[in-house]
């Protein structure tokens, strides 16, 4: 396993942000620091430390879902006073390895995924990887064919940059005001913001499946470790390998 892979999996942040610490002189391999970002591990058999702490490959990794409360940050530390997630994970007795992978914005309930799996983490926030976010969204307002056809073809721009095409559906045949959005991308407020450009006020904005993950009557605050298929299924949609 590529070393970069092996700190990543371990928990210590994105490839970019270990590759950060293998340059920096912080990490060694059996007692030799490495400064080669391809330089390979036997996880069995090669002692790999950073800053001089031992780190190990968990013998099993841990997926969770978890039903986002609206009016609830995505961070682990409180913003401004509004609650954040740190709690919610303390009471579930998780350690503190596993994290929210991606954020949903304060106002967005709904399904978030948490794990202490680094690389998984990474590979899931990235729109390459092609992996279809689920939204329901009940608006203010009926939105019309001709807006519909301009998101599903990606003829907005968010901050300089075309958005990527998604697929939307009614979710209430009739009214116009509820939606379902398949989308891969996870930009800041994105969906509130594309509705915005449209003349669009977002009454209620809910995630309920990350690629075959599906919330389903998972209780708002609650947690639920995903079944060995369900992992296997995520793993596989996103297209993680098990040797590199």
């Amino acid at each position: 396993m590529r070393l970069n892979r092996y700190l990543a999996r371990a928990g210590l942040g994105s490839r970019r942000n270990v590759e950060r610490l293998i340059l920096s002189g912080q990490v060694s391999i059996n007692g030799e620091i490495v400064s080669d970002l391809g330089r390979r591990v036997v996880p069995e058999q090669d002692v790999v430390e950073v800053a001089g702490n031992r780190v190990k490959l968990p013998t099993q990794w841990q997926i969770y879902a978890f039903h986002k409360p609206r009016d609830v940050v995505c961070s682990l530390r409180s913003q401004g006073g509004q609650p954040c997630l740190a709690p919610f994970r303390n009471q579930a007795g998780l350690p503190v390895s596993v994290i929210p992978v991606g954020r949903l914005d304060a106002e967005t309930t709904g399904l978030l995924l948490w794990t202490d799996d680094g690389e998984l983490a990474q590979i899931l926030c990235r729109p390459a990887s092609r992996i279809w976010k689920v939204y329901e969204v009940v608006l203010a307002a009926p939105l019309n064919r001709k807006e519909c056809g301009i998101m599903s073809r990606g003829e907005l721009e968010l901050d300089g940059r075309t958005c990527l095409p998604l697929q939307i559906e009614s979710g209430s045949p009739g009214d116009g005001q509820h939606w379902v959005l398949r989308l891969h991308e996870g930009r800041n407020r994105q969906i509130r913001r594309m509705f915005d450009q449209l003349g669009h006020d977002v009454l209620n904005l809910h995630r309920v499946q990350v690629g075959p993950i599906s919330l389903g009557s998972l209780s708002e605050g609650c947690f639920r470790p995903l079944s060995r298929q369900e992992e296997d299924d995520l793993r596989h949609e996103a297209g993680q390998t098990t040797s590199e």
